[in-house]
């Protein structure tokens, strides 16, 4: 049987957990929602940083055997005056922040399709029904001379080996 795998994102001191979201939104509130309106209502302010986004891939149904080396790569444009962070394979969550982020501290846009960068390389089995991978943060830094409106969107790829 194909593993099946869904994007995850957690947020708040708890954390909560959400499972199968479609999209992530980078925006200075500390939530898990992908929409215009969430993203109208909470801008970045230039010269600030998004709140980081903490982001795992759930495994919904394991494969025969096991599931591994989980990469990332992203697709390299991004707006003037503004950097994506990233870091992946973190353990431990925390709650996200607006400030500098310590953890995410890659930037994004070195890591394409022929460079991609590790998610996770951990391994896992068939019977880990409902495991979640380890995170991968994001942060947008938004320069204090980035122009109005919104962030053009960004393509994040994920890859992983099945057996």
């Amino acid at each position: 049987m194909a593993a099946t795998i869904v994007v995850s994102v957690s947020n708040g001191a708890g954390p909560t957990v959400t499972d199968s979201v479609s999209g992530v939104d980078l925006a200075s509130i500390d939530n898990a929602l992908n929409t215009l309106a969430n993203r109208q209502a909470n801008p970045i302010t230039v010269g600030t940083n998004s709140y980081e986004k903490w982001i795992r891939l759930k495994i919904t149904a394991t494969p025969a055997n096991y599931v591994q080396s989980f990469k990332v790569w992203f697709d390299s444009a991004v707006d003037a005056s503004t950097t994506l962070w990233f870091t992946g394979a973190y353990v431990t969550y925390q709650q996200g922040t607006t400030a500098t982020s310590t953890i995410a501290n890659a930037d994004a846009t070195t890591y394409t399709s022929g460079n991609k960068a590790v998610w996770d390389n951990a391994q896992y089995t068939a019977g880990q029904t409902g495991a979640y991978t380890r995170h991968l943060v994001l942060q947008l830094e938004v320069g204090s001379d980035a122009g109005p409106g919104n962030w053009t969107q960004e393509t994040v790829n994920y890859s992983y080996d099945e057996a």
